[in-house]
């Protein structure tokens, strides 16, 4: 017990390292931004849930973005005419159908998994503005404060609860949550086994919606406005939960929890851009260290084999040449 306790410490440390790098080093980086950072990090967590859906099962996904937004769309817009009822509705639907398409198209049609998230988010997108501009007559849609409260800080804290409590009962108390990780681990063992690979792929991108759903409440009840995008401008909203996720996928080898750890690489990642906007650097020089995060973060993790086995060969070396 106490080791576990002293993993979750040592993992849940690192925000806070983290932060006083940024405390010491920019000016106006202070003890005020801890809320705002902790809500900053609430969207990107929940759209990490949906992708951590499916990226432990080979799978790479860009749409989370654009269902966020589309169901974001659909819910502001249902939530004027309905109130709270018609905001969950709205959205809770808006944000499965990406999903369920993804996951037809991806089964019956044998198209990459990638290809066919870059296909949704272009359909998603144009879907979305044409909706929104025939039904509002705008791009964007507004809801009243009355909803809005409902996914404003602390609340929303409250829904990411709800989503990674989620998470965590059907990642590690289902069999579908078994079967996912197990693909992404050994697919042709699965297979030999007789497993039904495909329908487990069909069901993460399926489960990944619920998540996305629980993104578009919070993204339009964060300022009480949304606005359609298009030109594949959702995909920029996929990679700081990529980068959460991937973060998580190496932090759980020390402590297997997903959700905690998405948490602590979103507010992990939340906190280096509000330091670097406390220190005035441009969005292009913060692009551009989002970049090569994402590019060591990859690198690292698709090479853990590799550095595993060198430091594996120097630990010999060093044994022999002491004998």
């Amino acid at each position: 017990m106490s080791s576990r306790i002293t993993k979750i410490a040592g993992i849940c440390i690192l925000p806070f390292l983290v932060f006083f790098v940024f405390f010491f080093l920019a000016d106006g980086f202070g003890f005020h931004t801890v809320p705002i950072i902790i809500s900053q990090s609430m969207i990107p967590t929940t759209l990490g849930l949906a992708m951590a859906c499916v990226m432990p099962a080979g799978l790479m996904d860009f749409s989370p973005g654009a269902r966020m937004i589309f169901g974001a769309l659909c819910g502001g817009m249902l939530g004027n005419a309905w109130g709270i009822p018609g905001l969950l509705i709205g959205s809770f639907a808006g944000a499965m159908v990406g999903g369920i398409v993804i996951a037809l198209l991806y089964r019956f049609l044998r198209i990459p998994s990638m290809v066919v998230s870059l296909g949704v988010v272009l359909v998603l997108e144009a879907f979305g503005d044409r909706f929104a501009s025939w039904v509002s007559g705008s791009a964007t849609i507004n809801i009243p404060g009355s909803l809005s409260s409902i996914g404003a800080y602390p609340k929303n804290v409250v829904v990411c609860l709800i989503a990674s409590l989620l998470f965590y009962y059907i990642s590690y108390k289902t069999k579908l949550g078994c079967l996912i990780s197990a693909v992404g681990n050994d697919e042709a063992m699965l297979k030999n086994m007789g497993t039904d690979v495909d329908s487990v792929k069909f069901k993460a991108f399926a489960v990944s919606g619920i998540f996305c759903f629980f993104a578009a409440v919070l993204q339009i009840c964060y300022s009480g406005t949304v606005t359609s995008m298009t030109s594949m401008s959702t995909m920029s909203m996929v990679f700081k939960p990529m980068m959460g996720v991937l973060i998580a996928m190496e932090l759980i080898k020390i402590f297997d929890c997903m959700p905690l750890m998405i948490f602590v690489g979103e507010v992990v990642i939340q906190t280096v851009f509000n330091g670097f906007i406390a220190m005035g650097w441009t969005d292009n020089i913060q692009n551009i260290i989002l970049g090569l995060f994402l590019i060591i973060v990859l690198g690292v993790s698709e090479n853990m084999e590799n550095i595993n086995e060198w430091r594996r060969k120097r630990g010999v070396r060093r044994n022999a040449g002491a004998a």
